[in-house]
């Protein structure tokens, strides 16, 4: 699940459970063969195998890659476990692990009581079939508990992708209501700021062309008025507007932090110099944006480190974080426009992806023109 999409998993898991049905099965199948049996009984043998595994293949292909409806595979589940049983009863103990892995891809693919029940009755039924084979007592509980462990580990893998799913989608969302929550925020203050300001402007511009023909200097008094609330209402909006864009890097440290954290990632953060020109602080803040905007985007990361180093002319960001999806350190659209923007102080911009991590670093000059504060 490291960096692997629910698709890719998936058919990973699948390749995983085939494998290991087809080991088992030919365990199985040669250590019977090593009694010398009959060459029809051999075909025979080869012909219902083949028919399993079939049958199995596609109920674990089908289900686990959510590909499907479970409840379409029923009449395959029905032939596994009746070639299973077949094999069982007609050639002995040797094909004691088949009802098994049938019961194992019954959990996967049935829903409900039916999940666990099914396995059930096919444990015991097997164990009462060793013991018409006269398989002694400790053969039958050995075999009963290799089987449980193996329905619960088959069981396990194919559940396994249906959370990987749960929680890439829950990722995804979590990344949305984010955005969702900012557009939110600038639109109370958009609404905070000008709301007040264009009623009263409204207002008073009712009042100005009632006063036109009554009485023209208060309706000039008034105009004034509104001229003096547009500008007002102007700097305040460019207020909100610089506040919106440019955070200080501190605030948006902590923003970023607190949204990894909502989603699981574990943050560490070294300190957030001080002193820093106002351009290149906004660069960098920008760079802590865009790399949490990424981990939550492209990958299922656990862990995030950002790291500050100084140097006399030069700021340098660190922002790691582990399990990045497959192709996660392709430039997408947000470090192509980081770059840009980072260039435009004369910055650079790198990112690696290599021994399961990825990197992002953003560096800026700090010869840059300090902000009047």
């Amino acid at each position: 699940m490291d960096r692997w999409s629910p698709g890719t998993l998936g058919r990973v898991v699948a390749l995983l459970i085939l494998g290991t049905v087809v080991a088992f099965t030919g365990e199985g199948f040669f250590l019977w063969l090593s009694t010398r049996p009959p060459v029809v009984d051999v075909l025979f043998a080869v012909l219902a195998g083949a028919g399993l595994l079939a049958a199995i293949g596609r109920v674990v292909w089908s289900v686990v890659r959510r590909t499907s409806s479970r409840s379409e595979h029923l009449l395959d589940v029905a032939i596994a476990t009746s070639l299973s049983y077949a094999l069982l009863l007609a050639f002995g103990p040797a094909w004691l692990a088949l009802p098994a892995l049938v019961a194992g891809v019954a959990a996967i693919s049935f829903t409900g009581v039916k999940r666990w029940l099914f396995p059930l009755l096919v444990l015991l039924s097997t164990a009462g079939i060793a013991f018409l084979h006269d398989v002694p007592a400790f053969a039958v509980a050995e075999t009963l508990l290799r089987s449980v462990v193996t329905v619960v580990v088959l069981a396990g893998m194919g559940l396994l992708v249906a959370y990987a799913a749960e929680v890439h989608a829950s990722r995804d969302e979590l990344a949305r209501m984010a955005v969702v929550e900012e557009r939110l925020r600038f639109a109370r203050d958009l609404h905070d700021v000008l709301g007040r300001g264009l009623s009263v402007v409204r207002l008073k511009a009712e009042l100005g062309v009632r006063l036109l023909d009554a009485d023209k200097d208060a309706a000039r008094d008034q105009f004034v008025q509104i001229a003096e609330l547009a500008g007002g209402s102007v700097s305040e909006l460019r207020k909100v507007i610089a506040g919106y864009r440019q955070p200080s890097l501190a605030e948006e440290l902590r923003g970023t932090s607190s949204i990894l954290s909502l989603a699981g990632v574990r943050v560490v953060a070294d300190p957030v110099p001080e002193d820093l020109p106002a351009p290149a602080a906004e660069a960098i803040g920008a760079a802590i944006r865009e790399g949490g905007t990424n981990i939550l985007r492209h990958s299922a990361a656990e862990n995030c480190r950002v790291e500050f180093v100084r140097e006399p002319a030069a700021l340098t960001v660190r922002i790691s974080n582990d399990r990045p999806h497959s192709g996660g350190s392709r430039a997408g659209h947000g470090l192509t426009g980081l770059a840009e923007r980072l260039a435009a102080v004369h910055g650079t911009l790198d990112h690696t992806d290599a021994n399961g991590e990825f990197v992002l670093t953003a560096r800026v000059p700090l010869d840059l023109p300090r902000k009047n504060s």
